[in-house]
């Protein structure tokens, strides 16, 4: 009698061994996953114009749209005089990021002349058209078009990024 009720308590425990041992071992989650949103682009449309010394910017359009920057560092860190600078601002008006774009009133084209040399020529345009594709930081509100002059800086226009 006592062997047979060692070999039923010798049974039962391995039963449940068994069992426990085949009990998944996933990690319970008890913290929230966080959602992230896919980084944006941000493309800006502008037109600039000069009469005379007055240069006005006009927004032609904006266009937000799923996507990353394959090159960080597409415009100029140094700005000169007569250059444009982009300004990204967010609701407080502070500046998350700063661009430097060179002059898109002046063109330099290169050229082979009569001589089969290559030739330089800088052409000052009176209105063109540029574009910035910019990797759009969660908390930008503004972007701001200022033109760099000797002795100060010439805000020109101010978009509302939508």
């Amino acid at each position: 009698m006592k062997i047979s009720h060692f070999i039923k308590h010798t049974f039962a425990l391995v039963f449940i061994f068994t069992l426990l041992s085949c009990v998944g071992k996933k990690p319970v989650i008890t913290e929230e996953q966080q959602i992230t949103t896919p980084p944006k682009l941000l493309f800006l449309n502008y037109k600039i114009n000069q009469e005379d010394t007055k240069k006005t910017i006009t927004l032609i359009n904006q266009i937000t749209t799923d996507g990353k920057l394959k090159i960080k560092d597409a415009y100029n860190k140094s700005a000169t005089i007569g250059d444009l600078e982009c300004l990204i601002l967010d609701e407080d008006l502070n500046t998350l990021e700063t661009y430097s774009i060179k002059n898109p009133l002046k063109k330099t084209i290169e050229f082979i002349n009569d001589s089969g040399k290559f030739e330089k020529k800088i052409l000052a345009l009176d209105s063109v058209q540029f574009s910035l594709k910019l990797q759009l930081h969660p908390k930008s509100k503004y972007a701001v078009i200022n033109e760099i002059k000797e002795t100060e800086t010439i805000k020109h226009i101010t978009t509302k990024i939508e």
